[in-house]
């Protein structure tokens, strides 16, 4: 036996502190029959038309209506699916996210065909709230009569608490509360004392988890503790956060004033309804402002990929290796920094399909075609994920039938491999059909990577790449960061390599194939891994890091496990033993989220979360009054100088597919000083710091006050928000500021 094999076998068995000697848990179950079901879902239809119809609305009712819009919306056409076919999924949480990722599916179809086939018999903004609720409550109410007739029964599982039980949920459940009390605290008054409080809570929640909180919470922490995270960035200002965010926020916009999907629309978010047209359906459906929507809705949603992480690695590797796991996926910087966006809702449905690929089919019979269903949704949502997700079931399809000529044993990815045709394929025809010239900027960022492999080779490094990023010269905040996440990283390579091994060298027989599926699944992520080290094929490896630590993240305490067996050769596994790994992890949340960094006179410059001033990509009202002015009043094609961070504001009001505005960066990061021409200069407060300090070498999103007051001189102060001034400059010859003749 190996130290990797015997550490995930004794962890497997669930055995820890405060559960029974057998290692047995309590559950009730709860026996649902169709009818049942039927009639609840028909409640809950009454009572959301009836707050849709209340001719007068208050707050009350508004509130009753978004409730039940989003309990309609979001649980209802899953759960019914579910209800139809034969499946055994009796966990709760677990039939829940299968559930939501459905209904996600059904309202990305939903909104497209609405749109598409309305219009051909005259139906006017199908996309409103009479037509798409209507044609959801039909589908619905077609699937309650076939539930009602076929009546099958529906068995839930639910862990029975105790009291102590109930006092730690309840404690969890407070978290997100905490973290938006804390933000509302920072946009009201601007103290971040509660902000300081709510991460170190949770820092501290991370270290007590696995001596605490009991097995059957561990789904419950690992959603509460990633909303939390998630909420306490999204919930500064009113506005989505974020760069790609924003022209995704423009779409949603444009698409509620047209009340229609249309291809023709442009751009790319045509291409992908789940975070497109859906966020519109959701706002018109249930009153909430779109950028609620976003902010709050889809950080919910977001808060699932880490627990359907933690299902897909807990009947593998036990419990406590997949809450490590899950935490450890939470904990990214990427993963709570901006507004949930395609990428980020793309990594929902790519753990789905990676959950039904592991799921025995006794439990989900008729799996494949749940896992297309989820494929489809991750079509939906992003291009890159889905491309990045194909080439590695490709991969891992043919790793697997290396696998099985070398061993003799199937690692049962035949199904890697159809998805892999199947996905690709399909999604190769919806891009071509909705966004022509993605396809050609794939093949251009493609075409543009043996020049970058070129350069690496000529000892340049590629911007954004993995090798930029280790270069780049920081404090020791940033370098401990750095060298936190490669050690985490590289214990999940460890893990995976792990579980090649034992399969390959240990003699056992009979064993379950579920732990080899999923590393050879992760074979390819850590080969597009390691290349972003030294390309960034136009993504990043910080993106890219995002997206593969989806699957990756499971496999760190596995790593750890088999570590730890290889050099103490511990075999038995209790919750001490995680004492480390969890230390770890809290200090990467405190790098993460600033607060390390603030506590060694380090701070993060565009830290939203903990500095109510800084210079960064969360809006405030004003601020975009002053962009929106500029669009309202201006004629032909304006041009506007700006700072890089106060550009990507622009990119929700005069996006450049869908605008004749020009939006120019007013400073660059190889000139000193600032240059701008004939046209608009937005000057935002936040951006204007003392240059003083930073010795000469002011990062180019800022601007000095000299180079503020140079702009004052030069031009007409046109408007004025109170939080950013619009200058007018209408000469003829560039002005600069701060630049040398050479």
């Amino acid at each position: 036996m190996t130290p990797g094999e015997g550490s995930v076998r004794r962890s497997r068995s669930g055995a820890k502190t405060g559960t029974p000697a057998n290692g047995e848990q309590s559950f009730r179950e709860i026996r649902l029959q169709g009818r049942s079901i039927a009639v609840l879902i028909g409640c809950l239809l009454v009572a959301f038309w009836t707050t849709v119809g209340v001719p007068v609305a208050g707050v009350g009712v508004s509130l009753l209506r978004a409730v039940f819009g989003i309990l309609f919306l979001t649980v209802v056409p899953g759960t019914m699916l579910f209800v139809l076919i034969d499946n055994r999924i009796d966990r709760f949480g677990e039939l829940l996210v299968y559930a939501v990722g459905s209904s996600l599916v059904f309202l990305a179809a939903t909104s497209v065909l609405t749109s598409v086939l309305y219009s051909l018999v005259g139906i006017d903004a199908p996309l409103s709230v009479l037509p798409f609720a209507l044609t959801v409550s039909a589908v619905t109410m077609g699937a309650m009569g076939v539930a009602y007739w076929r009546d099958r029964r529906l068995v839930v599982r639910v862990p029975s608490f105790s009291s102590r039980d109930a006092a730690i949920g309840a404690v969890l459940v407070c978290l997100p509360l905490f973290s938006a009390l804390a933000a509302g605290r920072m946009n009201a008054i601007g103290s971040n004392r509660l902000m300081y409080a709510f991460l170190l809570a949770v820092a501290v929640v991370v270290l007590v988890s696995i001596k605490v909180v009991p097995s059957r919470l561990y789904p419950l922490a690992v959603f509460t503790v990633a909303v939390g995270i998630v909420l306490h960035r999204n919930l500064i200002t009113g506005a989505v956060v974020g760069s790609d965010i924003q022209v995704n926020y423009f779409f949603v916009e444009l698409l509620l004033e047209a009340g229609a999907w249309e291809p023709a629309m442009g751009d790319v978010y045509s291409s992908i309804p789940v975070v497109g047209a859906v966020p519109a359906v959701y706002s018109v459906v249930t009153g909430i402002d779109p950028a609620m929507v976003f902010k709050l809705l889809y950080s919910l949603l977001f808060a699932l990929v880490p627990v359907v992480l933690y299902y897909t690695f807990e009947d593998v590797f036990g419990k406590d290796a997949a809450f490590v796991g899950a935490y450890f996926f939470v904990f990214y910087f990427r993963s709570f920094n901006g507004t949930p966006g395609k990428t980020r809702i793309a990594q929902l449905f790519m753990i789905l399909v990676i959950l039904t690929m592991v799921t025995d089919r006794e439990r989900l019979p008729g799996k494949e075609w749940i896992g297309a269903l989820f494929g489809a949704g991750m079509i939906l949502s992003h291009y890159t994920t889905t491309y990045i997700f194909v080439i590695s079931l490709g991969v891992a399809y043919g790793l697997g039938w290396i696998y099985r000529a070398y061993s003799g044993e199937d690692a049962g990815l035949r199904i890697a491999g159809v998805y892999a045709v199947a996905f690709g394929g399909a999604a190769v025809g919806w891009y071509a059909i909705t966004t022509p010239g993605m396809l050609q900027n794939v093949a251009g960022v493609l075409a543009d990577i043996p020049t970058q492999i070129y350069a690496v080779l000529s000892g340049e490094s590629i911007h954004r790449s993995g090798a930029s990023a280790v270069q780049e010269e920081s404090g020791i905040a940033y370098t401990s960061t750095l060298l936190l996440h490669m050690a985490l990283m590289g214990l999940a390579g460890i893990g995976v390599l792990s579980q090649i091994l034992v399969r390959l060298f240990s003699p056992e027989e009979s064993r379950p194939t579920e732990p080899i599926r999923l590393a050879i699944l992760a074979v390819p992520m850590l080969m597009f891994l390691g290349a972003s080290y030294f390309v960034s094929g136009n993504l990043g490896a910080d993106r890219m890091y995002q997206i593969v630590l989806t699957l990756l993240a499971g496999f760190m305490p596995v790593g750890y496990l088999a570590l730890v067996g290889l050099l103490s050769g511990i075999r038995d596994i209790d919750t001490g033993i995680w004492r480390p790994v969890l230390v770890a992890l809290a200090v990467l949340l405190l790098l993460n989220t600033g607060v390390a960094y603030n506590a060694i006179g380090e701070p993060v410059t565009s830290d939203i979360g903990l500095d109510a001033d800084t210079h960064s990509l969360a809006y405030t009202d004003a601020e975009i009054d002053g962009g929106e002015w500029i669009d309202d009043t201006s004629t032909g094609s304006p041009v506007i100088y700006t700072d890089s961070y106060t550009g990507e504001m622009f990119r929700a009001i005069v996006p450049e597919t869908y605008s004749d505005a020009s939006v120019r960066q007013i400073k660059v990061d190889w000139l000193p000083g600032i240059e701008f021409s004939e046209g608009y200069v937005y000057v935002r407060d936040r951006a204007v710091v003392d240059g003083t300090a930073y010795d000469g070498e002011t990062p180019q999103y800022y601007l000095t006050e000299a180079e503020r007051d140079a702009i004052e001189r030069s031009t007409n102060k046109v408007y004025t928000s109170g939080e950013a001034d619009v200058f007018r400059y209408e000469g003829t010859e560039s002005q600069q500021f701060g630049r040398n003749e050479s």
